[in-house]
Parts: structure tokens; sequence; C-alpha cells
């Protein structure tokens, strides 16, 4: 991940770079993909009121809650959107980039850019200029989680744990949180009583440059790792699950598919997995079928999926009808896919 206007990342590859909950299952009758903006205009800014007109700096995640909230990582506004009933309302945070805990615009940010929920609808943030992770109740309150202010790599006690920079967060059924801790190659796991250990990586060198995560329903994690997707069962072994060390765009099965640059990716239900890969939406199936539902090449286009558009689409959400939803980083918009 390179520079992203003032904020550099120690990435490897060329683009910038959390589990949302289950979406129900969705009909075997599917028959096409619809992509459509629900939020912002395109142009960089900070205003909140109706979707459409309102405007953010650069988005970087989403998440949303079962009623259909959505909240949005707006990265370079330093703060946490709410998206709720066509109506975009700044829910924590006030455009000044800091860290500071406290109530909804009392709390600050730097960029915020990834999102996970858990089962009581509390939210959790990373942020790409500071180790620590975020709480955020439902009714706005900032505190921090777990580590401190200083990038490094040390487990134990949340209030002594270090992180580095990281690009991936989920929430397990029971509580306990996995981080992507992109810059120390490693997946560590807060446990519901705040204790960090390390799963996977770390001085074990098994990835290149971890993102994305999503766990599904027997506990195996999903990984991105550049371009691969990467399998981490709960026994704590780890295979490759779809992709290999080859760059490239190839729909198929297991190592037979090829990706780009996998930046976030998410898991419905029926344990289908999205991810973002460079301009394109992509679909792996439980069996490891790599197929393309949206995009392709960088622009701003609704419609069908193929002939859809996206410019450096980042983080990704699934709700409970299994409806995807995009932060199209580029484009200063949140999109969302249909399956109708």
């Amino acid at each position: 991940m390179e520079k992203i206007e003032s904020v550099a990342v120690a990435r490897p590859t060329q683009s910038f770079s959390f589990k949302k909950k289950y979406g129900k299952v969705r009909s075997a009758q599917v028959q096409k993909n619809i992509v459509y903006t629900i939020a912002g205009d395109g142009t960089a800014g900070f205003l909140d009121g109706p979707a459409l007109n309102a405007k953010f700096k650069s988005p970087l995640d989403v998440a949303v809650l079962p009623n259909g909230t959505i909240y949005v990582a707006d990265a370079f506004n330093s703060c946490i959107r709410k998206i709720h009933n066509g109506m975009v309302t700044t829910f924590a945070g006030n455009g000044t980039a800091n860290i500071t805990n406290g109530n909804g615009s009392e709390a600050r940010f730097k960029i915020p850019s990834r999102l996970t929920l858990d089962g009581t609808g509390n939210l959790y943030t990373l942020d790409a200029a500071d180790p620590r992770i975020r709480k955020i109740t439902a009714d706005a309150g900032v505190s921090t989680y777990a580590g401190t202010n200083i990038f490094g790599f040390k487990d134990g006690e949340a209030i002594v744990a270090q992180f580095g920079q990281s690009f991936g967060i989920v929430v397990d059924e029971r509580g306990n949180i996995y981080v992507a801790d992109s810059q120390n190659d490693s997946i560590r796991k807060i446990s519901f009583d705040r204790q960090i250990i390390t799963i996977a990586g770390g001085p074990i060198k098994q990835f290149q440059f971890v993102t994305g995560i999503a766990i599904n329903k027997q506990g195996n994690l999903f990984v991105s790792d550049v371009c691969r997707i990467r399998k981490i069962t709960p026994a704590g072994v780890v295979s490759t699950f779809a992709g290999s060390y080859q760059k490239g765009y190839d729909d198929g099965k297991g190592a037979a598919a090829k990706f780009s640059q996998i930046e976030d990716l998410v898991i419905d239900e029926q344990e289908n997995i999205y991810v973002t890969d460079e301009n394109r939406i992509r679909k792996i199936t439980p069996s490891g079928i790599v197929s393309t539902i949206a995009g392709g090449t960088a622009g701003y286009k609704d419609g069908d999926g193929a002939s859809a558009e996206f410019d450096g689409p980042q983080g990704l959400a699934v709700d409970k009808v299994g409806s995807i939803y995009v932060a199209d980083f580029n484009n200063k918009r949140i999109r969302k896919i249909s399956f109708e």
C-alpha cells in the first residue's frame, strides 16, 4: 500500500489498503447483480443531509446493522458517518484529526480505516494513523479497547499490548476480536477478557501483507494476503484458499484464480466471500470458485454488474438479506450491490 495523501503505508503493492455480520441465505434464483449509489455526490467534502447530496472525503469502510443503518469510516474527514432513513449524519468525530475519547462530536480520529460490529451493536474501529483499537457504543461513546499509542508488536493485556498499522478487523459470535496486523504480518486475537495473543504469522513468516479478515460459522478465518485468500483454522493451520503468489486477473477455482490487489473481504451466511480487487468486486464460493460480480474498468457507473464501474473500492459489508455495500474510495460514494 503506498502513500495516500499524507499517510504512508508500508505496503509492497500499489494501492491503499472488517466482520460485518452474516447476511440471510439468498435465493438460488439469482439472475442479476445490480449496482447503485446510496450516498455521496462524488465530490470531496464534509456535508450531512439527504444521502445523495451528502459529501464524503475518501470513505474506507462500511458496516451495516440489522436494521439497515450504515456506518462509514470517512477517512480524510477523520470521523464516523451514519446513513439511516436516507439521511447522512456525523456519528462520532467532528472532522478534526486527533485521537481523543469521548461522546459523539467530542471524540477525535485521525484516519479511521476499518470497521466491524459485534452482536450488540458496538462498533470497533482501526485507524491508519494510530495503532489502537477503538470501541464506539450505540450511543456514540468512544473509548480505547486495546493497544497503546505506540506502534509495535506486543501481546498481553489490552492496556499494554501493541499493534502495528492494521487493515482488517472482525468480531466472532462470542465477542472475540481478530485483527489483521498488516505491519507485523500477523493475525492477533483480542479475547473477550481483553487479552491479546498472536495466532498466526508474526515471527513465523506466513504472510506477505495481510489486510481484510472475515470469519465463518465454524470459526475459520479468511484473510486477504495481497493476491491470495488465506484460511486459518481454529487450530491455527494456515493454507491458501484461493489465488496464488502470481498477480493477475482470472476467474476460476482455487489456485487457478488470480487476483491483483485485494483490499477487504466479507462473508455472507451462505459462506460466500466477497472481495474488493482493484476496481472489481469478486465472489469466492465455499468450494473456492472465484467469479467477478461487478466492476472492471476504473470509473463511476451504476447499473448491472458487468457494466458497473468503481474506482478504488475499499471496505465491504453485507446486510441481513445478503446485499453488499462498498466504500468506493476515489468516487467518494457508498455503493450497494443487490442480487435480483
